[in-house]
């Protein structure tokens, strides 16, 4: 049973730290400087990745590609979904990033990785060039750029990653749900056309003082077409 009081807090640090660092206009977005270290990275002054999401990664990225095949990947950040995506030896891996710093650093793993399509943009403009029921798996992992997307900017994706998914295909996401699905956001994937919602927990480990996680778990979506 999920327990209401830490899921309401760790909400509601996240909501905090969000909104104390404040939005630029999302346009900014795709110029502003991303700042990479050993173990994050910070775009606009927003802790955006850090690298104790591996594992969170590692699961995610195993059930975009559970299907292999074609794998849409939107959101680059740190690259450790992509590598755990490369390693399971999907047919074709398309990237959509919208930062171009953090483009750049795509380019250069595309350039080491054949079967990767690099695309620039934001989902909206990107994905809407890809066929209707093309891909077989998608891993979506964007950084929320208005106060309206936080804990939500996932959820005008699903319509389209319906849209996109072959018969049987497998949609994930970075949740941010502690252990289960709130009532809004299934909602929102049943009104995407999703019924087949399944799930998964990861266990994690964020250090002390992370801006924008502190629950020990984090739910990994397995939602099929």
């Amino acid at each position: 049973m999920k327990n209401h009081a830490i899921f309401t807090d760790a909400r509601a640090q996240t909501l905090a730290s969000r909104l104390s660092i404040g939005f630029s206009p999302q346009e900014a977005w795709r110029e502003a400087p991303a700042h990479f270290s050993d173990h994050t990275l910070v775009i606009d002054g927003h802790p955006v990745m850090e690298d104790w999401e591996d594992g969170y990664m590692r699961m995610l990225a195993q059930v975009a590609a559970s299907g292999r095949g074609t794998v849409l990947e939107v959101g680059f950040g740190m690259g450790i979904s992509a590598g755990y995506i490369q390693s399971a030896g999907v047919d074709r891996h398309i990237i959509i990033e919208a930062n171009r710093d953090v483009y750049r650093k795509l380019e250069a793993f595309a350039a080491e990785h054949p079967s990767v399509t690099p695309l620039f943009g934001f989902w909206e403009e990107a994905a809407s060039t890809l066929p209707s029921g093309s891909i077989n798996g998608i891993l979506f992992d964007t950084y929320p750029l208005t106060e309206a997307d936080i804990h939500r900017n996932h959820f005008p994706f699903f319509k389209e990653a319906h849209r996109l998914l072959t018969p049987d295909g497998t949609l994930t996401y970075y949740s941010d749900e502690i252990d289960d699905y709130s009532t809004e956001h299934l909602e929102a994937l049943t009104s995407a056309g999703f019924t087949r919602i399944g799930k998964s927990l990861c266990e994690v480990v964020p250090p002390e003082g992370c801006a924008y996680w502190t629950s020990r778990t984090l739910l990994a979506p397995v939602i099929q077409k």
